[in-house]
């Protein structure tokens, strides 16, 4: 655990927002040199990105707030300390796509072409967040067994009694580990896609099958509905699952049946 990198007087570089610029800056990187690859403008996909980013800070840390209201409640200035972690990936997501969407149709771009052209910005983004969690020591993991070779101790004050000094499973890095597996196969598959928009599906499926499994993981306090012992995260994922699912089913086909893909 390693919430702070470098420290000098008064200016401090904190871990997770490290990452979270290095995220940005790999996503963004990544998404120029695809848009020339697929044909689009470069130039956009930076001024557009921007957008994206402010987008996503505000709807995770807005999700996680809404999740958290009670902490927040109590000391409101917490809110904008957005270096101490508390982001809900989601909520990022569901923003930064409602602003690519604005973004493209007010350019009356092709919608279905930019949706694959940013689909693995949020695995992009997840894996190097994930880091900046686990060295943050937040989003920490259940209690690990034994014989576990990869087992973490956090320090004890960072820890609910109940787990102070347990060996725990580093949860985001699996999580890290789960995106960066998903953003190979997404960066395979598209230059191998059947239709503009399948990119973009398989994202919402593969993650959300990998988030939903990997919240049984986690031990943090995570939201959701008790009597069915769900986190917010699970339940969002169920829904993203089904969309994809449907969307990916339907297009395939239309393919096979030689109707259009939507």
């Amino acid at each position: 655990m390693h919430p702070i990198i470098f420290k000098a007087g008064k200016f401090v570089v904190y871990s997770y927002s490290l990452m979270v610029v290095a995220a940005f800056a790999a996503a963004l990187i990544y998404t120029y040199y695809e848009a020339k690859r697929v044909g689009e403008d470069p130039a956009m996909v930076v001024d557009c990105g921007i957008y994206v980013f402010i987008a996503c800070m505000v709807g995770g840390r807005l999700m996680h707030c809404l999740i958290y209201y009670r902490i927040y409640l109590q000391d409101p200035v917490r809110i904008f300390k957005i270096w101490e972690g508390g982001m809900v990936f989601y909520g990022g997501l569901i923003l930064g796509s409602l602003v690519i969407i604005a973004y493209v149709l007010s350019h009356k771009l092709n919608l279905a072409k930019w949706a694959d052209l940013s689909a693995c910005v949020p695995m992009i983004g997840l894996f190097f967040g994930r880091i900046g969690c686990f060295l943050n020591g937040c989003c920490y993991g259940t209690a690990a067994p034994s014989w576990l070779p990869w087992k973490v101790k956090y320090p004890t004050a960072a820890m609910p009694l109940e787990l102070a000094g347990v060996p725990l499973h580093p949860a985001p890095l699996y999580e890290s580990l789960a995106t960066l597996l998903i953003f190979i196969f997404l960066v395979w598959r598209s230059r191998h896609k059947r239709f503009e928009g399948e990119i973009m599906w398989l994202m919402f499926l593969l993650y959300a099958i990998a988030r939903f499994f990997l919240e049984f993981l986690r031990a943090d306090e995570r939201g959701g509905i008790a009597v069915v012992h769900l986190s917010t995260s699970q339940l969002v994922s169920i829904f993203f699952f089904a969309l994809s699912s449907f969307f990916l089913a339907k297009n395939y086909h239309a393919l096979r049946t030689g109707g259009a893909a939507v």
